[in-house]
């Protein structure tokens, strides 16, 4: 199925159904062709008549699943792209290069790059097997964990671009993301039991209840202090 990149405006008709519940809605253009646009992700600040401009892929017949939702009408922006974590591509990257030092050191061992003539004849027996164990076992986790390497480093890249071309994007169509509101620092209304009666608590002797030192009767009781 061909994908090309698309960044399309338009606006949005009526949420769409999806098999998976994901979000889903369709999407008319200024020349009134209808696009079906979906994301892996449930939530966006979208309505029905919204003004927005999509950044997606597009697929054969009008889908396009999305990247990035840019809504005029609430001034509003959704990036949708699953993030790329950087951590998975360097723990390959670096268990990809301990494994291969321990493979070529296992295989220097081996060809008699590095003389075994240092141990006597068993020991140099059994580092000649054990070598030779080491060069076959590692040689297709070696292989594996490369093809890893480069396939998190081409995803890693390919996120990049995308957040890059969005970035243009909002640059191109004069987009500033609103600031973050400040939330006033309240303080709680919630006070202990000390500071609500006026100082250091004291109990009644008959029923028990909590006093300020102040207290001349029970508040519960009616009992006389």
């Amino acid at each position: 199925m061909p994908e090309t990149t698309i960044i399309l405006e338009g606006k949005v008709r009526e949420y769409a159904k999806s098999e998976a519940g994901n979000l889903a809605f369709m999407l008319e253009d200024s020349q009134g062709n209808l696009h079906y646009c979906f994301s892996p992700t449930k939530k966006a600040t979208l309505a029905i008549s919204d003004d927005v401009v999509i950044h997606g892929t597009a697929y054969s017949g009008n889908k396009i699943r999305l990247n990035y939702i840019l809504n005029k009408s609430r001034n509003t922006e959704d990036i949708l792209i699953e993030a790329k974590q950087d951590w998975t591509y360097t723990v390959s990257l670096v268990f990809s290069i301990i494994i291969t030092g321990i493979w070529i050191f296992a295989l220097l061992f081996l060809i008699g790059v590095i003389p075994t003539n240092l141990f006597g004849v068993f020991d140099a027996i059994m580092v000649f097997v054990f070598s030779l164990i080491m060069v076959i076992l590692l040689l297709p986790v070696l292989i594996i964990m490369w093809v890893l390497t480069s396939s998190f480093g081409k995803k890693r890249r390919e996120s990049d671009e995308l957040s890059q071309h969005i970035a243009q994007m909002k640059q191109k169509l004069g987009f500033t993301a609103p600031p973050k509101a400040i939330l006033p620092q309240v303080e709680s209304s919630i006070q202990s039991e000390e500071e609500v009666i006026g100082g250091t608590a004291k109990f009644c002797s008959h029923c028990g209840a909590k006093l300020p030192t102040e207290a001349k009767f029970c508040s519960k009781c009616g009992a006389k202090w």
